[in-house]
């Protein structure tokens, strides 16, 4: 017998061999099955009916939709929190634009008071660091304003 043939035979072992283990764990399957509606069956005609429960499981206080005064609460609540959140957007986004304007007058203050040296500062420079110094603040205090929810 050649290499070859040698394994072709056992790769024709293996295919019996695995033909013979599907056909098993088949019929095994089968029981299984059948041993278990066998169970069931038993269990369920064992069983004793079950009385209902003497009061319902959720009562209908917890069920019970809001009235109209109580949608329109929450609907009014719902509208302050929308505008609540609208307003902090609006405001951070105010808190955002300043923080870049001051970020550019600051630059370019800088390059201005490299470009003088150590001659005396302009009074137009010292206005220009007077107005970012203001605008400063308004970020500050903007930051820490926060609008009330009701």
């Amino acid at each position: 017998m050649t290499s070859r043939q040698k394994k072709d035979d056992r790769q024709d072992d293996r295919e019996k061999l695995i033909f013979r283990c599907r056909k098993s764990c088949t019929r095994g399957a089968g029981l299984l099955v059948l041993s278990v509606l066998l169970c069931s069956i038993t269990s369920f005609s064992q069983q004793v009916p079950q009385t209902p429960p003497p009061h319902p499981i959720l009562l209908p206080q917890v069920n019970r939709l809001p009235d109209a005064n109580a949608q329109m609460v929450m609907k009014q609540q719902l509208q302050v929190k929308r505008d609540f959140d609208a307003a902090n957007a609006l405001r951070q986004k105010q808190i955002n634009d300043d923080s870049v304007k001051l970020l550019i007058l600051a630059k370019d203050l800088r390059a201005q008071m490299n470009s003088l040296g150590d001659g005396s500062i302009p009074d137009r420079l010292l206005r220009e660091a007077a107005a970012i110094e203001l605008l400063a603040h308004d970020v500050q205090a903007r930051m820490v304003l926060t609008v009330g929810g009701g």
